[in-house]
């Protein structure tokens, strides 16, 4: 990919190998020379799912009905800043999880141009997929604690009727024990956070990031929104449900991925964000599968994999 975002009209994280059967497109981001590559899945049902291999980020996920899953920010694609990373969809945060070590915020997989195509096309049923894989490298080498870490790391999104699939492998090629945290850190669209509630998590126990990460224990019997920050991570929790009025249901299954984090970044703190659009706060939840504690981590053995899974069913009623 070499010094792209020094030259004009160049392609951010080249996607080759070009000869896989999936469709590639691109767009122009930041003031317009940059491009940055598009994956588009398409589903025999009509959904449809676009992944960009900058930081094998999922970029949009929609029903059959055209219903947009995922919430992007308004100010994309003129936002795009490379050093960032993307406001929405489904960033990809290994080996560390949001501040919780010494890493930048969310490792370096987000923001990383090296992903590479290799493998796609369409399972028996039908279903399309795309694989990304990144290997160490330099950037990788210059992370606090990585300089002698090797590993590869794939990403599958499959796309179904009513389904996202999304896995993320990791193997740890090191001669030495690897140690992680992480998430796939969903951004799901909604119509109005203040009527959007959450369940599956009623006495489920949570760190409250906004209380010196306080255990609470989750006595509701779903979670709701009043307009102020939220940023919850709980514990060893089953399948969740965003419901909102409209009937829209969305429940995330998840295996690998032991806690669930549940952020909002609410109305007074909206501002802290300079790429969110005025308002943003309120037509979006993040509601994501992910390894989150820094003392309870994943553990990889030298020569060993670690598969985090999650699945996302859309339904209307």
């Amino acid at each position: 990919t070499g010094d792209w975002a020094q030259a004009s009209s160049t392609s951010i994280a080249d996607p080759s190998p070009a000869a896989m059967p999936v469709t590639v497109t691109s767009i122009a981001v930041g003031d317009g020379s940059q491009q940055l590559p598009i994956v588009q899945l398409a589903h025999p049902s009509g959904a449809t799912c676009e992944v960009t291999p900058y930081g094998a980020h999922v970029y949009s996920w929609k029903m059959p009905d055209g219903q947009e899953q995922l919430y992007l920010t308004s100010k994309w694609p003129g936002c795009f800043n490379p050093a960032k990373g993307i406001r929405g969809g489904i960033p990809v945060c290994w080996p560390q999880f949001s501040e919780t070590g010494p890493m930048a915020t969310h490792g370096f997989l987000r923001r990383s141009q090296a992903w590479q195509i290799t493998d796609s096309g369409d399972k028996e049923d039908g279903t399309p997929f795309v694989t990304f894989r990144i290997t160490d490298s330099e950037e990788s080498r210059a992370a606090v604690g990585w300089a002698d870490m090797t590993f590869a790391v794939t990403v599958t999104v499959m796309v179904e009727a009513d389904k996202l699939r999304h896995v993320m492998g990791v193997e740890n090629t090191s001669g030495k024990e690897m140690v992680f945290t992480g998430a796939l850190h969903t951004y799901f669209a909604v119509g109005d956070v203040l009527q959007t509630r959450v369940s599956g998590l009623s006495g489920q126990t949570y760190l409250d990031k906004l209380q010196d990460f306080k255990p609470v224990v989750d006595s509701e019997p779903s979670i709701s929104f009043n307009g102020e920050k939220m940023d919850r991570s709980y514990m060893k929790t089953g399948p969740v449900a965003i419901e909102e009025p409209s009937g829209r249901k969305v429940v995330i299954d998840k295996e690998g991925w032991g806690d669930i984090v549940v952020w909002n970044i609410g109305e007074k703190d909206e501002g802290s964000m300079a790429d969110m659009g005025k308002g943003e706060w309120q037509r979006y939840v993040c509601v994501e599968g992910g390894v989150i504690r820094p003392e309870s981590p994943v553990v990889l053995p030298a020569g060993k994999t670690w598969t985090g899974v999650q699945v996302f069913t859309c339904s209307t009623s």
